[in-house]
């Protein structure tokens, strides 16, 4: 009886995955089929589809912490076992990923990714898997400068936030009363007035402006974010084509698992009631 509960169990949570997975990827599958590829410099704003080749942002360089291998991105999920439990199954221990910039660059521009918002290689499998031990291993995703990469999300010029950089800018100055008196009090009255003020405002504008002209992915106009709607943000490190294929028959494998599942389900329910 035992074991043909846990059979019972086994098919049910197949069913449920399967219905997950077949729903997931069906929608990404609708997503990439019916979404036109654009080039980066002459989409219109809004949701596009896009394949070029990955590129640095001109940020900190990123190293995996498993093999210290230099990339544009990682992933790591480490998964441990126990060697004296019945279920020998792996089991998350950790996640972690990398969060700088990347860019995607095609013939007629770039665009900045930030990985934080996307759902990076999630239905591919593992650039590598590294077994620190017979029950602790880590699966590694990577995406390195010059790789295909294919992005399905909303697209946007960039416009550096001056207000925002300059209000706080001038938060700072403020604290320093005597130096923002040395720096703006033209009258020399030791008070800054309206026309003094408006003198260290522009003074703090040019500054960030400035500072924004300089930042290392200053030369990226453009930026590929999610989507204020339910809509993903997904990014992959293959061709198009590729992550159609891949899609599409995950999409059918978890199909035949929700099937199966519930068909096992149904004909266990129906013999216990009769």
């Amino acid at each position: 009886m035992t074991d043909e509960v846990q059979v019972f169990a086994f098919a049910a949570i197949t069913a449920v995955s399967g219905y997950l997975m077949w729903r997931r990827n069906m929608r990404a599958a609708n997503l990439i089929e019916g979404t036109a590829t654009s080039r980066v410099a002459s989409a219109a704003k809004g949701y596009v589809e896009l394949a070029g080749t990955a590129r640095g942002a001109g940020g900190k360089p990123v190293r995996d912490p498993i093999q210290f291998l230099g990339c544009l991105w990682y992933n790591v999920v480490t998964e441990k076992r126990s060697m004296w439990s019945r279920n020998r199954d792996w089991s998350v221990e950790r996640r972690e990923a990398s969060s700088e910039p990347l860019a995607l660059q095609d013939d007629s521009g770039s665009c900045l990714i930030t990985p934080g918002e996307a759902k990076i290689d999630e239905e591919q499998d593992p650039d590598v898997i590294v077994k620190e031990s017979s029950t602790r291993r880590h699966k590694i995703w990577r995406i390195h400068d010059g790789d295909p990469l294919y992005a399905l999300g909303f697209l946007e010029r960039r416009e550096p936030a001056l207000a925002g950089a300059q209000g706080e800018l001038l938060r700072v100055w403020k604290r320093d009363q005597a130096k923002l008196i040395e720096r703006f009090d033209g009258n020399g009255d030791g008070h800054i007035d309206a026309a003094e003020w408006e003198r260290a405002r522009h003074a703090a504008l040019e500054r960030v402006a400035t500072d924004a002209a300089a930042a290392p992915d200053a030369h990226i106009h453009y930026q590929l974010r999610r989507p204020g709607d339910d809509r993903p943000l997904l990014v992959a490190s293959r061709t198009e084509a590729e992550v159609s294929r891949r899609v599409t028959w995950r999409s059918r494998l978890g199909l035949a698992m929700f099937v199966g599942g519930t068909l096992y389900v149904l004909f266990a329910l129906q013999r216990y009631l009769t």
